[in-house]
């Protein structure tokens, strides 16, 4: 294991593990629908995720390409294979100890099985570079702890058709969030065509976020979507409650695991919900809560996750939704719309390398009009990140982290580029990880994970819907222990075949997600599609932010990541006295950092 990815032994990517004679087992009680399984073809299919297919689909369809966002591990004679969701919101994770080989959708059960602690690095990168995609892909948060990526690319169909089949595959009855913009306010639309939506708009009153008279507007627009609005006040702001975040569970947990034979066993499990002995069947095969190797999985969340510092804003609507849904409904959001087409500035440099320079310029200057920014400073950086590769990219990154100066990037043409970091927060880290951080981005071998031909705007999109992945499987978590199923049909497959494999589309920057918007004419009203403005929440997070700066203070001043070694407190401070005085910070990296230290007391 090199850097959280497995570089060697059995349970690589694409390598099969024999199975042993009891080949699945399954503990626990799942949330509803997040488990499937089949006997098909001489073998055993587990699905995780939302898999939407009949019951003769999924023993006849291909096993990759069902509907819904799922993963599955297919065991047969020959060996066990893995297949991912491409989003990644149902992610596998695979340790290797000696001849044990052990494989689970959260990394929290192999960490207990295996003896695995944080790994100090992935912390840095999460903090620092969470969006370049070479240094997080194939790590965990634990060391020694890797994440599987396997990228299927199935059939690729309209958009509009498969957006259609995904809301009509969880529906009628369904809940929706409802901010009145082309996101989730769409998907509520297509709901409506199946039956009532019972659909929901957040508001706070001190800090709102320009959403709730764009939902009531297009809510008028149809008589079975019925919104209401569930209002925000100072406890649901952001970072309150920090340190009394929800204890969720391990859900969702997948393992395989391989007993130093050769051979291997796979396991499904969930923490029970009471009972005895909390043991639910499958196929004959039965595991006790215990987990494989006799060690119950840590409780809490699986991973950072930024969601966790609002989690009191959505179990604020999670909780209209129990009470005013049907038992288990569908709950929808609109998670994962920005990664898939709201077009990345970096564009531009597409535009540049393909030698349409008209377009080049005239984009260049409309969109320096949306983002305040010099038409010549886009052109210019579009024309430059042309030239720039990814390795040449990564060494730069590697430059600047180790430099006497950690420049902070934080203007409105920065976006231009392969990524941007907030110097400000790199200058969080001690200079030991600082310079781990700068070896790794600076390794030849880390440049070559990223696939060939992947352009600038093609990374910023991958990155932002893995972000899109990780903070849906958060809602999704939250919703399981309040007994709300929460989907994201974005994310669903099929959609995001569509999305990315497709023809790429001509961006038009006057245009708010034109791709969505063309796929849904006629389905959605034109209001709804053409509206530009996004709901705001950067003043909820300033607020929030501002409003527990004492409670931010204590956990630094016994911080979890300053015993790994990865920042220093008074930088820290530094930042927290500059937040105080309303100056601008970081806010985004602050916030990961404080789910690090939440995450890291367990």
């Amino acid at each position: 294991m090199v850097g959280g990815r497995l570089e060697g032994g059995a349970g690589l990517p694409g390598e099969a593990v024999r199975p042993g004679a009891e080949a699945v087992r399954v503990y626990g009680s799942p949330p509803s629908g997040l488990l499937r399984a089949v006997d098909r073809d001489g073998g055993r299919v587990v699905f995780v995720g939302h898999v939407l297919a009949s019951d003769r689909e999924l023993r006849t369809g291909p096993v990759r390409e069902l509907p819904g966002a799922y993963s599955c591990v297919v065991v047969t004679a020959d060996g066990v294979e893995l297949h991912t969701d491409r989003a990644g919101q149902f992610p596998f994770h695979i340790s290797v100890r000696g001849h044990e080989t052990l494989i689970a959708h959260h990394a929290t059960l192999l960490a207990a099985l295996h003896s695995r602690t944080p790994d100090p690095l992935s912390a840095a990168i999460q903090i620092a570079s969470p969006n370049v995609l070479a240094l997080t892909m194939g790590r965990s948060f634990f060391t020694d702890v890797g994440r599987y990526e396997n990228a299927h690319h199935g059939p690729v169909g309209p958009l509009r058709e498969a957006l259609v089949e995904a809301v009509r595959r969880r529906g009628p009855g369904v809940s929706a969030d409802f901010s009145g913009g082309i996101d989730s306010t769409s998907l509520a639309f297509l709901a409506a065509a199946e039956g009532p939506v019972d659909a929901v708009v957040y508001h706070h009153d001190q800090v709102p976020a320009a959403d709730l008279d764009a939902a009531r507007r297009a809510a008028a627009l149809s008589d079975r979507i019925r919104l209401s609005v569930v209002r925000g006040d100072e406890e649901t702001l952001p970072y309150q409650g920090i340190l009394d975040a929800p204890d969720t569970g391990a859900h969702g947990r997948a393992a395989m695991v391989g007993p130093g034979d050769g051979r291997a066993t796979t396991a499904v499990d969930w923490p029970a919900p009471g009972g005895p002995d909390g043991r639910a069947a499958m196929g004959g095969d039965w595991l006790v809560p215990g987990g494989p190797a006799g060690g119950r999985a840590p409780a809490g969340f699986d991973w950072p996750a930024p969601g966790m510092l609002a989690h009191r804003r959505a179990a604020l609507r999670l909780e209209w939704v129990r009470r005013r849904a049907p038992a288990r409904a569908v709950h929808l959001t609109g998670e994962g719309a920005d990664a898939l087409f709201q077009p990345p500035p970096s564009y531009l440099a597409t535009l540049v390398r393909r030698g349409e320079l008209g377009r080049w310029a005239s984009h260049s200057a409309r969109l320096s009009r949306l983002r305040q920014a010099s038409a010549l400073d886009l052109a210019v950086r579009a024309a430059r990140l042309a030239a720039t590769s990814h390795g040449r990219a990564l060494r730069s990154l590697a430059r600047s982290l180790t430099g006497p100066s950690i420049a902070d990037a934080s203007g409105p043409a920065d976006a231009i580029g392969w990524w941007s970091v907030a110097g400000e927060a790199a200058g969080w880290l001690t200079p030991r990880i600082r310079q781990d951080l700068a070896d790794l981005a600076g390794d030849p071998a880390t440049a070559r994970r990223l696939p060939e031909g992947v352009t600038p705007a093609r990374h910023a999109t991958l990155a932002a819907l893995r972000s899109a992945a990780d903070a849906q499987r958060f809602l999704r978590t939250l919703g399981d222990r309040l007994g709300v199923p929460v989907h994201a049909p974005y994310l669903d497959d099929a959609v995001v075949r569509a999305a990315l494999d497709g023809p790429e589309p001509i961006p038009d920057p006057s245009r708010a997600k034109p791709q969505l918007a063309d796929a849904l004419r006629g389905l959605v009203p034109e209001v709804v599609l053409a509206r530009r403005t996004k709901g705001a929440y950067q003043a909820e997070e300033y607020a929030g932010a501002r409003a527990a700066r004492r409670r931010i203070t204590g956990l630094l001043a016994d911080s979890r990541l300053a015993d790994l070694g990865v920042v220093d407190p008074a930088a820290v401070r530094t930042t927290l006295t500059r937040l105080n005085a309303g100056a601008p910070v970081p806010l985004s990296a602050l916030g990961r950092l404080v789910a690090l230290e939440v995450w890291l007391r367990g």
